[in-house]
């Protein structure tokens, strides 16, 4: 078994002040022979209140080939429409960006991967409340001329049950599992209060100190025959 990893360093600077910048900093990428590679990643910058899940992520979002930096900005207690008009109180404090970091796993040789994530903090709020989801897509593409990558084959659909279910980052959570090259999503939010129901994670409370805080997401590749 051999085990390659992404590290990303979630920098968050609390939330009053508009002038105070928060950050995620993504480390370099590596990559490991003999079967299984996590090549350069992808990573998007997406406006949630005016994001249209069914349309193209890549038409929406600015975009930045092995990004460094995810800035969430100032997070906001104020709901927003699509039009980004104000739309009340959230109840909470939520960021509204969201990131995607696309991932490019491939196999060969008969090795497969395990894709996974985890989150870890020194501070409670937030790692409660960053949540986690894995997209598969299957219109997504290698390039803007190739073509779509298609469904999950009958041997994905079983492994990975996890696919659009959101939980809290702070989860050992799987990814994807394959043995063939697939393009997969990483998507990570500081979501508010939904609409109805529970939220998936614990929203930052409006009582939540000024500080800088600081939160660690390692994205591992495991290979296995």
């Amino acid at each position: 078994m051999k085990i390659t990893s992404l590290m990303l360093i979630v920098a968050l600077m609390m939330f009053f002040a508009p002038s105070m910048a928060s950050a995620l900093d993504l480390g370099v990428t590596t990559s490991i022979t003999g079967g299984a590679d996590l090549g350069t990643h992808v990573l998007l910058t997406c406006t949630g209140y005016s994001y249209i899940p069914a349309n193209d992520p890549w038409g929406q979002c600015t975009q930045s080939v092995g990004g460094t930096t995810l800035g969430f900005g100032t997070l906001s207690t104020r709901l927003k429409t699509s039009g980004g008009v104000d739309a009340g109180g959230a109840g909470c404090f939520y960021a509204e960006k969201f990131f995607i970091v696309y991932l490019f796993p491939d196999a060969w040789g008969g090795t497969g991967y395990q894709l996974s994530q985890i989150a870890t903090s020194s501070s409670t709020a937030i790692l409660n409340a960053l949540v986690f989801a894995p997209v598969y897509a299957s219109a997504d593409k290698y390039s803007t001329t190739g073509s779509a990558q298609g469904v999950m084959n009958a041997q994905e659909i079983t492994d990975n049950g996890q696919i659009n279910v959101a939980v809290p980052a702070k989860n050992n959570s799987v990814i994807f599992k394959s043995k063939r090259a697939r393009i997969v999503r990483a998507e990570y939010g500081i979501p508010p209060f939904p609409a109805a129901g529970s939220p998936v994670g614990t929203p930052v409370p409006i009582d939540t100190p000024n500080n800088s805080y600081t939160v660690s997401i390692t994205i591992s590749l495991t290979t296995y025959i």
